[in-house]
């Protein structure tokens, strides 16, 4: 409730006749100033009346309106709602700054009267693909998530018997009995009493040492160049590469054997920026050497809705879906 309507509720008709005859004399004292007398609605209700049409004009000026009660129609849903909708709900938004934002596969956009799906993005086939990849290990798996902060991926697995682990510095807000947050960057992880029996890098290794990540790297890389010239082709950043460096730990990290699921942006050909790299067909390789890979699929958004399996992408970069394993 507004400063102004408790004002008028405190001072209201017909609850003025109770009132203590201090704030009535009070009332009559303000009513006088303003150019009234003993009216059967105080002209000061007038007058906060006045300010607060003033107020909501000017707010709305600058592209503000009152926030609705819950409920309504989807015809009331105005234009600077929609708006404070689609970035609340989005990557900078309030629940992404408290840590709860978990990127979903299909995002929706919110506009004047309407609401619609913004587009499809990789995680549609990355999550499946997971949960496929790992569906032959028996029920309480050993599993290193890496990265899994923005994803609901380890809290499902634990959830179905697995012992996760979520390697992230950011922090991971999802519980478990069967999960486990270490909150460091992948190099800082200690070495496991046994082997993980897989690892599950989704999304993430191409961020490894890039600057937008480079306050919260997963692996640090402390001679990363920053360089304006972006985007570039090829993957080379600098003479350190902290996604090699990554793939390389989790050979340590997994037990003989055990699997790598990775999934990461792919096209014909590769770039870098200060976001994420895109891997080629010879940047793919030279990611995963060292381990021997079992599966190696292509999809690809051939539009905003649809990513297909062994389709070229259509727009600037598709995936790569890879299974390994760890060598003795």
């Amino acid at each position: 409730m507004s400063a102004a309507a408790r004002v008028k509720r405190m001072l209201g008709w017909p609850l003025r006749r109770a009132l203590d005859p201090r704030v009535r004399m009070t009332v009559h004292e303000i009513d006088a100033r303003l150019g009234s007398e003993d009216l059967g609605r105080p002209t000061v209700h007038d007058r906060l009346d006045d300010l607060d049409r003033m107020g909501r004009d000017m707010l709305a000026g600058l592209g503000w309106r009152a926030v609705p009660e819950p409920g309504g129609t989807l015809a009331q849903l105005d234009a600077p709602r929609a708006a404070y909708l689609n970035w609340a709900n989005g990557p900078d938004g309030y629940a992404s700054q408290a840590g709860l934002w978990f990127n979903p596969p299909v995002p929706v956009h919110h506009d004047a009267g309407g609401v619609e799906v913004l587009l499809v993005n990789e995680r549609i086939v990355e999550q499946p693909f997971v949960f496929r990849a790992l569906a032959g290990l028996p029920e309480d798996a050993r599993i290193l998530d890496v990265g899994g902060s923005e994803s609901t991926v380890g809290l499902s697995l634990a959830t179905l018997g697995h012992r996760v682990t979520v390697v992230d510095p950011r922090p991971y807000p999802l519980r478990h009995q069967n999960l486990t947050h270490a909150a460091c960057r992948l190099d800082e992880l200690p070495d496991p009493v046994a082997g993980f029996d897989a690892a599950v890098v989704l999304s993430a290794v191409e961020h490894f040492g890039l600057e937008h990540y480079d306050s919260a790297s997963l692996l640090d890389e402390t001679s990363a160049a920053k360089n304006t010239a972006r985007p570039r082709d090829g993957l080379e950043w600098s003479d350190a590469r902290a996604d090699l460096a990554a793939l390389a730990r989790l050979r340590e990290l997994v037990a003989p054997g055990g699997l790598l699921v990775l999934t990461v942006p792919f096209a014909e050909q590769a770039t870098v920026d200060d976001f994420q790299r895109v891997y080629d067909e010879a940047g793919l390789r030279e990611l995963l050497a060292g381990w021997e890979v079992r599966t190696s699929l292509r999809v690809g958004r051939i539009d905003r809705l649809t990513w297909q399996l062994g389709e070229p992408s259509r727009e600037r970069h598709g995936v790569a879906l890879v299974i390994a394993t760890s060598g003795p």
